[in-house]
């Protein structure tokens, strides 16, 4: 559909960023149930967050900083994604239709 033409890809861009923090805030809460499924995956999480080098700064077994982040921060943080997505889908206006090709065929 090409919706991200005219320079319309900050809306994308934002609205990506806006979703994958969602998804992060959905994980968070299902850590912060503390049964033994998320648990588990907690655990294995804490391994995947040090192999890739960023345990040290998210330790998902830790139920205080998860609690913390689901509460307090994320939600902060997605709201304003969502705001600043809102106004620039309000600034930019509707995306223009396609220019239609010509195929060269006779009507």
């Amino acid at each position: 559909m090409a919706a991200w033409r005219d320079g319309r890809w900050k809306t994308w861009v934002i609205g990506m960023f806006a979703f994958a923090l969602s998804i992060f805030e959905a994980y968070t809460g299902y850590l912060s149930q503390t049964n033994w499924d998320s648990q588990w995956i907690a655990v294995q999480a804490k391994d995947a967050m040090n192999a890739l080098g960023i345990g040290g700064f998210f330790n998902t077994m830790n139920t205080a900083q998860v609690l913390t982040l689901h509460v307090a921060v994320i939600p902060l943080i997605l709201v304003a994604f969502v705001l600043i997505h809102l106004i620039v889908v309000r600034s930019d206006g509707p995306v223009k239709p396609l220019e239609e090709k010509d195929s060269g065929r006779k009507k």
